[in-house]
């Protein structure tokens, strides 16, 4: 396994900004820690992946921590991501794969090549260095801000952050409880358990679901796109959604200040 500890010399919340493309983001925010910690590992001691996790970009300004994780080098980009039932499947810089009568063959520019658990399977057995997927496990303060960017990595968030920017295109971001929340998502999901303060997400041919809604300000913008959010009577304040074939579905939000525009899709809020 290759790891890299990411310094923090600062105490107290931080605005950590992240962009890491694939893998996996873990996030939790404890109000009993008093210092943030960061490490990133994959599974390959050696490789495109531990090759990224070293030429990993960090600087610390203040409060403020920036990290770039570079794409990893044969690694997928532009791709096409399918989730079923918790697995998923991604498609990426093909030709393709085939299943015929129970045999697999695997048709791309690098040859084709098929690898199981990080390792290279060959006509001899495992050989060579494979790309395998960079995790990022962080620990944050109380009153701490995230901004990721990322493709198609899975984040998961436990705790309370005081703030979230999120910038996905075919991920999955899960969230317990979030003071303001500003998302753009493409063809891709978001949960979240709470949000307590404002509300604004770009939301195209992907999923929003908000559990409860308590804050001031919320504007929802959807292209194809399915929105559920259940407001709270802690809500308080305008509530603006436009949907562009898009679809949403808002319940205890009457007492709000509502602004529809809906052009060929479906809005419903009570």
């Amino acid at each position: 396994m290759a790891e890299r500890i990411i310094p923090v010399d600062i105490v107290g919340p931080i605005a950590l900004d992240l962009t890491m493309n694939t893998g996996s983001i873990r996030v939790v925010v404890d109000p009993t820690l008093k210092q943030a910690r960061m490490v990133l590992t994959t599974e390959a001691t050696s490789g495109p992946s531990a090759d990224a996790i070293r030429d990993t970009a960090v600087s610390l300004n203040g409060q403020n921590l920036r990290v770039r994780v570079p794409d990893v080098a044969g690694g997928i980009g532009g791709s096409t991501t399918i989730r079923v039932g918790g697995n998923t499947m991604t498609f990426s810089g093909g030709n393709g794969v085939q299943i015929v009568g129970g045999n697999v063959y695997v048709s791309g520019h690098s040859g084709g090549k098929v690898f199981i658990n990080g390792r290279e399977v060959t006509a001899t057995g495992p050989a060579g260095d494979a790309v395998t997927p960079i995790t990022a496990e962080i620990h944050l303060p109380s009153k701490s801000v995230l901004m990721v960017g990322t493709h198609t990595a899975d984040t998961v968030i436990r705790g309370t952050l005081a703030r979230l920017e999120y910038d996905g295109t075919s991920g999955a971001l899960t969230a317990e409880h979030i003071g303001d929340l500003d998302a753009t998502v493409t063809s891709g999901s978001v949960i979240v358990g709470d949000v307590t303060g404002s509300l604004d997400v770009n939301l195209t041919s992907g999923n929003l679901n908000v559990g409860a809604y308590s804050g001031h300000d919320a504007r929802l913008n959807l292209t194809s796109g399915n929105v559920r959010m259940a407001a709270t009577a802690q809500a308080y304040g305008r509530l603006a959604v436009s949907a562009t074939s898009g679809c949403a579905r808002i319940t205890g939000a009457s007492h709000l200040n509502v602004r529809r525009r809906v052009t060929s899709g479906y809005v419903q809020i009570s």
